[in-house]
């Protein structure tokens, strides 16, 4: 009897675990079976707890413009390289330029340096935002789980029984 009590235990703590959801780096979330969901579907999951879905969005936010911080200075520091690289400061339009010591104006590149250095505490910041509404709906799940065993009658040619699934 007592090994019965355990093997129960066991199988409704394991019924409790399934629908836990965990963070995986990238800001992909994964349920128990390590399906990847996506924002949507995790938003739907969230929709009951207003408190982990309000740090769920702010995390994704904050990964939409650390992302558009990062590549939008990435793309001028780019452009003003490549820009400098194929100019050539010693002819201008009207032919020959008499003043060769002119460089390439590197405001873009700075700018876009700004950009990246200002996009990595942003990068940093929104797994945790992530994370901690991944343990807020866990915890939830902790108080609000009500398991919901199904009973079928199995039968076949040799036995009869009962099939109980959590």
């Amino acid at each position: 009897m007592k090994k019965n009590f355990t093997i129960l235990f066991l199988i409704l703590t394991l019924a409790g675990y399934s629908q836990q959801l965990s963070y995986k780096s990238g800001g992909t979330v994964y349920n128990a079976e390590n399906k990847r969901l996506n924002s949507n579907e995790v938003r739907s999951l969230l929709a009951n707890n207003s408190e982990a879905l309000a740090l769920y969005n702010a995390g994704r936010s904050k990964k939409t413009f650390g992302n558009v911080f990062f590549y939008g200075g990435l793309g001028l520091v780019t452009a003003n390289l490549l820009f400098g690289m194929n100019s050539d400061p010693n002819y201008s339009s009207g032919g020959y330029n008499p003043n060769p010591s002119e460089k390439t104006n590197m405001t873009a590149a700075i700018i876009g340096g700004a950009l990246i250095i200002a996009s990595i505490p942003i990068k940093i910041g929104y797994p945790k935002k992530i994370k901690s509404a991944l343990e807020k709906y866990n915890s939830g799940l902790a108080t609000t789980y009500k398991p919901a065993p199904k009973t079928t009658l199995v039968a076949s040619a040799n036995q009869i029984g009962f099939r109980v699934e959590f």
